[in-house]
């Protein structure tokens, strides 16, 4: 009986986990950049405390990767992101449970199918070329949205998230083609 309670506890917990995609320009070489500057507009005129620890995570990542931060003006490359929470996405879950013999040739089966709505959080990071106002990179994640305890805890979270998105850049050309 364990061994069919694994794959359903596999499933379960891929369902429920981060999706992070990027993209990028293949033609595009980043090789050249050595400067950026992180550019966000809020709404409102008004940086809230994720935006502000959005672009804290950025800075800590891009200059962990060796590039750095400099005005607008004489940046290589622009940086922009987008935060924003969606509420009520529709997420159907089933659950299936079934028995049979091989004997008999007869078997039954009970499913069921739930309708559940959780808030999403969606990350985009855009990396674009300032003469152009091209994207030549982009990262989008999507998470289940949490309450957390702390600021430390908020903090921590976007970090993390932060960090996964730009893993993979800059992006390496696939060399199996």
């Amino acid at each position: 009986m364990l061994r069919y309670l694994f794959p359903v506890f596999f499933l379960i917990m891929v369902g429920c986990s981060s999706k992070v995609d990027t993209d990028y320009d293949p033609s595009f070489s980043t090789e050249p950049l050595k400067t950026y500057a992180v550019i966000h507009k809020s709404r409102d005129g008004v940086e809230t405390l994720d935006e502000k620890r959005l672009r804290e995570a950025i800075n800590r990542e891009m200059r962990a990767k060796g590039y750095k931060s400099t005005t607008v003006e004489t940046a290589d490359f622009h940086i922009t992101f987008q935060s924003a929470v969606e509420e009520d996405v529709p997420s159907n879950f089933s659950f299936g449970f079934g028995f049979g013999t091989y004997s008999s040739g007869v078997g039954t089966s009970v499913g069921t199918t739930q309708n559940v709505t959780d808030d999403e959080e969606k990350f985009a990071i855009n990396m674009i070329v300032p003469a152009t106002k091209k994207t030549f990179w982009r990262a989008a994640a999507t998470k289940k949205h949490r309450d957390f305890k702390s600021p430390q805890a908020r903090s921590d979270y976007i970090d993390k998230t932060v960090a996964t998105m730009l893993k993979e850049f800059p992006a390496r050309p696939d060399t199996d083609q």
